[in-house]
């Protein structure tokens, strides 16, 4: 049997990914896990990934949580999983084109994926405070305002956030389409009226003056008239935490928590909280429950022994 590289095999299956129009980002990634996959395999002394049986993979995934991060820390159980699910879909490729018969990943398990909780989450007052400290006289700083407005009412991720485009917006309806969010999944997810207010004069005004004579169908646009960057989107909401006083770590993300945190708390309904912030399984949303602690603690005021001794 002629030896096919990996090399043209994982080409292969590039073109594949292209043609399913899945997210570019993500094959950022998924080329480092190949890379890992192929370190692997050289060590082994396999040069033709059709070798490959489900005892290789299971020592794969041996290897790859020995293998330690460029820090020298242990690597996650997030990114294990991920490059075993990389290199999962690569087999599954091979076996519907035809290069194997055996896919040799079936039955290999996934780590059990801890699920922490988020360790910040801004308070009401907090999220007020930082939303109303850029200086909305200037364009800038309506921008900044309005981004900030977005997050908080949205809970949207800050790729999602920088790939809105104009026409997303509806601001008549007060709806807001994510387009190629996590898993290239498009979502539309409601607008607070606060948040709509800013957008709509951010679009008529803010917008076009930022812009100067260019022209973007991006939403959210840059000092220097060009669509923003993922580092000028989280420097700037962490420059505002910064600016508000707040003590802890604002970013994009802790938006996404604290929004999510604030739902919940206010009696959202956990399967709308799932579909607004785009996650695929319930069990990550429901973590956000651990955080709502309002109700137990009145519980235990009320009802606990040693409380109702101060109480009576």
């Amino acid at each position: 049997m002629e030896t096919i590289s990996f090399e043209s095999l994982v080409e292969r299956y590039h073109e594949h990914y292209e043609i399913l129009n899945l997210s570019p980002w993500a094959w950022k990634s998924r080329k480092t896990y190949f890379g890992q996959f192929r370190q692997f395999l050289e060590e082994v002394g396999i040069k033709d990934l059709r070798a490959v049986t489900t005892s290789h993979l299971l020592e794969f995934q041996r290897w790859l949580f020995y293998l330690p991060t460029r820090t020298g820390t242990a690597r996650k159980v997030g990114t294990q999983n991920r490059t075993m699910e990389t290199i999962r879909c690569l087999f599954k490729f091979l076996k519907q084109d035809g290069y194997i018969v055996f896919d040799p990943t079936v039955g290999i398990e996934r780590a059990r994926q801890p699920q922490p909780l988020p360790k910040n989450v801004l308070t009401p007052d907090e999220a007020q405070r930082i939303i109303e400290t850029p200086d909305t006289t200037t364009i800038i700083g309506f921008r900044d305002r309005t981004i900030l407005e977005v997050l908080y009412a949205t809970g949207i991720r800050k790729m999602e956030l920088i790939n809105l485009n104009i026409e997303d917006v509806d601001g008549e309806q007060g709806l807001l389409r994510v387009n190629g969010g996590k898993g290239a999944k498009d979502r539309v997810v409601p607008l607070s009226e606060m948040a709509c207010k800013f957008l709509e004069n951010y679009v008529k005004g803010v917008r076009m003056r930022l812009l100067k004579e260019k022209v973007s169908s991006r939403l959210f646009i840059s000092l220097e008239s060009t669509p923003m960057g993922r580092n000028t989107v989280g420097e700037m909401v962490v420059k505002y935490g910064k600016l508000s006083g707040i003590k802890k770590r604002v970013t994009c993300h802790l938006w996404r928590h604290t929004c999510a945190t604030h739902l919940i708390q206010n009696r959202a309904n956990l399967r709308h909280v799932q579909e607004m912030l785009g996650h695929r399984s319930l069990a990550t949303t429901e973590r956000y429950l651990h955080l709502t602690i309002t109700d137990l603690k009145e519980a235990h005021r009320q009802f606990h022994p040693r409380e109702q001794q101060f109480i009576g």
